[in-house]
């Protein structure tokens, strides 16, 4: 039996998120997400010929508590989606509270977060910035048990989890061996886990994510909590101040703003260009 979805997709920055509004039982999730991941919603974007969408969120009108939210497919942490979901409640839903310039300010409640992420929506510059769940630790992984020689940093958020590793072009084999390893012998329990492959002479980060509830692994177009995962590791070696960066990814930019006192890190904001189709009306 076919069904009707209700849905938007959002490009924030090359990772095409597709935004369900219909409610689904989280039952369904796996296998409705799989049949949008199917579609080609090209026709419907003026930026891009091709568009498949490389991740599914699916909008609640009670997260907790009577308040709404957004669950990933895989109930993992995902920044690009939680920029894509606070930009929805803004223009589409006239929520958020005037923070000055037109922008808007707004609090959302996303999957793999205990607690709501802040804000702040600029429609004018089709940009959201979002401040991110602080890391939970920075660990060194030695990857020499997988044939990579070489430490590398780990960092840990709630949800997701992401090595940062310069000098190593994106491979999927690589990805596995590393992937296999960090969830036999250092974190079974990880919702995702990413590599963030630099590639320090293109100036270019790539991003290979892999979620675990759907046992799925993307090489994705960006990667927020990736990214904020490699501004967090290159801040941690700095003395106390603020750091912006800015990481060129396969299908966009992402801007990173990092704040140490203290010796520890204090906040992580992410933001970068969203772009949108119209509300779409589609049936599986």
């Amino acid at each position: 039996m076919s069904k009707t979805i209700d849905l938007i997709v959002f490009d924030p920055a090359g990772n095409t998120t597709i935004m369900v509004l219909t409610p689904v039982p989280k039952s369904e999730y796996a296998e409705v997400a799989k049949k949008l991941l199917e579609i080609d919603f090209g026709p419907y974007s003026d930026w891009r010929e091709v568009m498949y969408g490389e991740q599914v969120a699916y909008s609640l009108e009670d997260f907790g508590k009577g308040e709404p939210g957004m669950n990933m497919c895989g109930l993992e942490f995902c920044g690009n989606a939680s920029r894509s979901y606070a930009y929805y409640r803004v223009l589409f839903c006239g929520d958020g509270e005037d923070a000055g310039e037109g922008k808007k300010k707004i609090t959302v409640n996303v999957s793999g977060c205990n607690h709501p992420l802040t804000a702040i929506v600029d429609e004018k510059a089709k940009d959201a910035v979002v401040q991110m769940p602080l890391p939970i630790g920075i660990k060194m992984i030695d990857t020499a048990p997988v044939g990579l020689e070489g430490e590398y940093p780990m960092v840990v958020f709630e949800g997701i989890s992401h090595i940062v590793i310069p000098g190593v072009e994106a491979d999927a084999e690589i990805f596995d061996k590393i992937k296999n390893y960090i969830y036999a012998e250092v974190d079974p329990d990880m919702d995702a886990f990413g590599v963030m492959f630099i590639n320090e002479e293109k100036d270019l980060m790539s991003p290979v994510v892999y979620v675990r509830d759907v046992d799925t692994t993307y090489f994705e177009g960006s990667c927020a909590s990736g990214t904020a995962a490699a501004a967090t590791a290159t801040a941690a070696k700095e003395a106390d101040g603020t750091y912006k960066y800015v990481f060129r990814q396969p299908d966009g930019t992402l801007n990173a703003e990092v704040t140490k006192k203290a010796g520890e890190i204090m906040e992580v904001k992410l933001g970068g260009i969203i772009e949108k189709t119209d509300l779409l009306h589609v049936e599986i």
